[in-house]
């Protein structure tokens, strides 16, 4: 059977906490109509990170900034989502405006700062070089596409820009049948570290088999009871696609 590979961005390739703690940051003050203050406080990465799993687009990042001012204590998705939507469309627009322009912001201004802030997880580096150049890899993340294409380019991973793909506000799952339509294939492999992109009743497909990234942003509890979901390690990632792309010709 023909086979596709999508891969997440943020969390399976690249660990890209501190460039959306330090751009989120940014968004909250210009939200708030304040100027930043000179340094971020050094508790405010672990507060960041222990939220990080619960985000699904970047409009969420502004709201963990919210959530720590206030110290709205979080314990599940489904709180977190509840807590997101109590905001409304408005202003959930708004923050993903000003997480977007934070981020434009830094990119022009302080290009090489915002790079150096994107990591590449170093046991996923050396597996994209050698699939770079695969037609049936491709990188599908909620982050815009060409914000990827800059850090891959800087990081010198050859790329062809067509095979990454942001699903903006659509669902992964949506984005993966129309390229598995166009591309005239059978079934694909998602790795991603938010299991509500793999195990969730609105993003399952048999043509979809789903991989949960061990090392990504992920919960405990995840890994712990992965709900039927493939749990990968970090050293098992070359192996699982290659063997994917083995069994699946093109």
């Amino acid at each position: 059977m023909k086979g596709l590979i999508f891969l997440d961005f943020d969390g399976v390739i690249c660990d890209s906490l501190l460039e959306t703690l330090v751009s989120s940051w940014k968004g909250y003050y210009l939200y708030r109509g304040e100027a930043e203050p000179a340094a971020v406080p050094v508790s405010l990465r672990k507060d960041f990170a222990g939220l990080r799993p619960y985000v699904r687009a970047g409009e969420d990042f502004i709201l963990i900034h919210e959530l720590i001012a206030a110290k709205t204590q979080v314990y599940s998705q489904e709180g977190f989502d509840a807590l997101a939507e109590q905001r409304g469309a408005e202003t959930i627009a708004r923050y993903r405006e000003v997480f977007y322009a934070a981020r434009r912001e830094l990119l022009n201004d302080q290009r090489d700062y915002w790079i150096s802030l994107n990591r590449l997880y170093p046991h996923v580096r050396p597996v994209l070089e050698s699939l770079a150049s695969e037609p049936r890899l491709y990188i599908l993340s909620t982050k815009k596409a060409k914000y990827i294409v800059e850090i891959l380019t800087a990081k010198a991973i050859d790329m062809d820009p067509r095979r990454v793909l942001s699903c903006g506000a659509r669902e992964k799952k949506d984005t993966i049948l129309d390229v598995l339509q166009r591309r005239q294939a059978e079934r694909a492999l998602l790795v991603d570290d938010q299991i509500d992109h793999l195990a969730s009743d609105w993003a399952r497909d048999p043509r979809i088999q789903g991989c949960l990234a061990a090392w990504g942003y992920v919960q405990q509890q995840w890994l712990e009871y992965p709900r039927g979901i493939e749990v990968l390690q970090p050293h098992q990632l070359g192996e699982r696609l290659r063997s994917w792309l083995d069994n699946s010709p093109g």
